[in-house]
């Protein structure tokens, strides 16, 4: 297996010279308007499992650059390996400053890559607490770190953690299972890049009162493909959490109304499909296409056949993040 820190950019550096290393880096132009440019929000913690192969490493890694030039970030890297490791560690580090529209927008973003036995996964905490930039808060975001190892990290190193992240579309198990320690700071990127969908979805069902959404509802129904569950599991609990709050309303949500989440077996264009079944001819279908950013509502609710073509933007992974750490 291709080693995982190998597929990511930087200048390979002895663990212990990396800080300074980074600081004398910048110390060589110290004008104003570079160092307002390195000046970080956050640091965010990239964690990679033994599993993930390296193009999907760059893939991240990637993205998380992208998210730093909106947001400027303090990136640490922590790529395991099963290789014998002289001293345990091994690092890397890169930098690089972004120019924006106009020359007066300049971002630049560092990375501290750590590449670590795996067995040792009990000396992390103490190596990134020595490159993360102090008073500015953290987020973690996991990628292929088995769940039963994540939880070995819970009084280590994500203590003080702001929020931590992970997909559950492309994680081989159900982290949201966890025994989290706060499980409102356990976030889904899946769910976030549901964002759009949930807009254009609630945005149309704002039309109609909550009772007569509510009357008479028979099923909810999300079908998903393969490559979705994450957004098939997010989408219906969403659903489920709006009607959960309709408890005011004079007509609820019926106690034997099912919810069903399905994945669909054909190979047609649809990515995500929400289906909600009545007891008499109203209904409501809105699916968003695999490709693209095509979307369509067709229902009648009582006032008639409807049938909207929208536009659902995917999410950008970057921006997935920035939904799921901030919101």
């Amino acid at each position: 297996m291709a080693e995982l820190i190998n597929a990511l950019p930087g200048v390979e550096l002895p663990v212990r010279e990396v800080t300074s290393r980074l600081a004398s880096m910048w110390d060589s132009e110290p004008s104003t308007a570079h160092l307002e440019s390195r000046a970080s929000q956050m640091n965010v913690v990239l964690h990679f499992g033994l599993e993930v192969t390296a193009e999907e490493a760059r893939e991240r890694f990637d993205a998380l650059i992208r998210f730093a030039q909106r947001y400027p970030s303090r990136i640490i890297v922590l790529c395991p390996t099963r290789a014998d490791l002289e001293g345990g560690m091994e690092s890397k580090l890169f930098s690089q400053c972004y120019i924006g529209d106009s020359h007066r927008e300049m971002c630049c973003c560092e990375a501290l890559m750590l590449r670590y036995k795996s067995e040792d996964f009990g000396y992390l905490a103490n190596q990134v607490s020595i490159w993360l930039e102090g008073d500015l808060p953290t987020y973690h975001w996991f990628s292929g770190v088995p769940a039963k190892r994540i939880e070995t990290y819970f009084d280590n190193l994500l203590l003080g953690v702001r929020r931590c992240v992970y997909d559950s579309s492309v994680e081989l198990e159900d982290l949201s299972n966890l025994n989290w320690p706060d499980p409102s700071r356990a976030v889904d990127l899946a769910k976030a890049r549901l964002l759009p969908a949930r807009q254009a979805i609630g945005q149309f069902m704002s039309g109609y009162s909550v009772e007569s959404l509510c009357d008479g509802l028979q099923a909810v129904r999300v079908r998903h493909c393969a490559s979705m569950p994450g957004e098939g599991r997010g989408l219906l609990e969403w659903v489920q959490s709006c009607f959960s709050d309709c408890d005011g309303s004079k007509s609820r949500v019926s106690l034997g109304t099912e919810f069903t989440l399905i994945e669909s077996e054909s190979s047609d264009l649809c990515a995500l499909e929400l289906e909600f079944v009545y007891n008499d001819e109203r209904y409501l279908k809105c699916r968003k296409f695999k490709d693209g950013s095509r979307g369509e509502i067709h229902a009648s609710l009582g006032k008639g056949e409807v049938e909207i073509y929208t536009r659902v933007k995917p999410m950008a992974t970057e921006q997935a993040l920035a939904e799921a750490f901030f919101f």
